[in-house]
């Protein structure tokens, strides 16, 4: 039997005073942590853990403490808090159902003095599977969550094998100008259903991966951005046109 591991480093250090109460329980639980100055460095030895098992009183006062700032935290907890019972002592928060990144990404949102957080994680295995090795790395802004593995990174040189110099050089290929996340997607149920309580009886952590994934597929093969997509095709040529007659203006 072999074991799968992802040992992970997320730099730089936390700022205790970036961090809500709950999102400082939550990240404690999900890594391993030292101080590293007036903050925290979050570290995972062998995998973030996705199941953290907490007494709803501690969950409960730190979210609380959430009251009046925006936070995908208070959301996420707020799903899983819907299914306890009254005589419940303690909740098993499911975070394989959503994403460590949106709790970095509030922190950032709101930090006067961060403007991103890395994440770096390697792909382990205690046997020598031709699966079982790798790695990530992830980039949290405010605006966005950018990742690219070690595989992305090989299909990167494959293609330019294939095609030569030019495939890393502008103008050539596909240029994407609107991609899905999964992860925002999830993000936003959770706001959909804490809005609309009238909209559907389940809570927002019912709502797994493969739900999500299926949902964008399904938008993505009925939506026709044809006419987008031919108005971004007509100023591309415009603007190719305007460049070539700049650089083949006669120098003044």
């Amino acid at each position: 039997m072999a074991d799968y591991f992802s040992p992970t480093v997320v730099q730089p250090a936390i700022l205790s005073a970036d961090m809500t109460a709950l999102e400082r329980l939550l990240l404690t639980h999900i890594f391993e942590s030292e101080p590293d100055g007036d903050g925290l460095y979050f570290f995972a030895e062998t995998s973030p853990n996705t199941q953290i098992e907490l007494p709803i009183k501690v969950v409960r006062a730190a979210l609380a403490a959430e009251e009046g700032v925006a936070s995908e935290a208070a959301a996420f907890v707020r799903g899983q808090l819907k299914d306890v019972g009254d005589d419940d002592e303690y909740v098993c928060l499911d975070l394989s159902q959503t994403s460590f990144e949106i709790l970095f990404q509030d922190i950032v949102k709101r930090s006067a003095t961060l403007d991103h957080v890395s994440i770096v994680t390697s792909f382990t295995c205690t046997k020598m599977r031709p699966d079982g090795f790798g790695g990530m790395a992830v980039l949290v802004t405010a605006d966005a969550i950018k990742g690219k593995s070690t595989e992305d990174i090989l299909g990167d040189f494959l293609d330019e094998a294939e095609h030569g110099p030019l495939m890393a050089a502008p103008g050539f290929g596909v240029h994407v100008l609107l991609r899905l996340h999964e992860a925002k997607v999830r993000a936003q149920i959770a706001q959909i259903i804490e809005a609309d309580e009238t909209l559907t009886p389940i809570a927002a952590g019912a709502v797994t991966d493969a739900d999500i994934r299926a949902g964008c597929i399904s938008v993505v093969e009925r939506t026709d951005l044809t006419e987008q997509q031919d108005s971004a095709v007509f100023k591309a040529a415009l603007a190719a046109i305007r460049e070539a007659e700049q650089r083949l203006a006669p120098a003044r």
